[in-house]
């Protein structure tokens, strides 16, 4: 009669497969979540970007004129201003850089960009179109 051999347990082979197929599902994962970030946070720049038109025009309804604005959360949200102080509903979220710039000498237009700094697109809006444009960033654009 034969000695019975134990052989319970897992192979040394068996567990570095299941690892590798762990850490493999895990680089997929981490990979969706980033995307996913990168995604929402730019709709969030889009937003802004669009609030921020809507305040433009309140204010060129009081005052007749555009004006030049620059936000930049890098810590925390941040709120646009007006001229003066005042605070506008414009939440900037962190991360999201938001420009407006007046056109001409009497500012009568404005132009706006806005973009997640870990992003990949930039939005752009034009006052005299009335139109936001989605466009890919240049790689030397990318401000961390």
């Amino acid at each position: 009669m034969k000695p019975v051999r134990d052989e319970s347990g897992f192979a040394l082979l068996e567990m570095v497969s299941a690892i590798f197929i762990i850490a493999a599902l895990s680089v997929i994962y981490f990979l969706m979540i980033d995307s996913y970030r990168e995604r929402r946070m730019s709709e969030q720049a889009a937003k802004s970007l669009m609030l921020a038109a809507r305040a433009q025009e309140e204010y060129f309804a009081r005052e007749h004129r555009y004006f030049d604005a620059e936000v930049s959360s890098k810590s925390r949200d941040s709120n646009l201003n007006f001229p003066g102080g005042s605070k506008t509903n414009v939440l900037v979220p962190t991360g999201v850089t938001l420009n407006l710039k007046t056109k001409g000498p009497e500012r009568a237009a404005f132009s706006g960009e806005a973009y997640y700094g870990g992003g990949k697109t930039v939005h752009r809006y034009d006052s005299e179109t009335g139109r936001i444009a989605t466009f890919q960033r240049n790689p030397g654009d990318r401000n961390e």
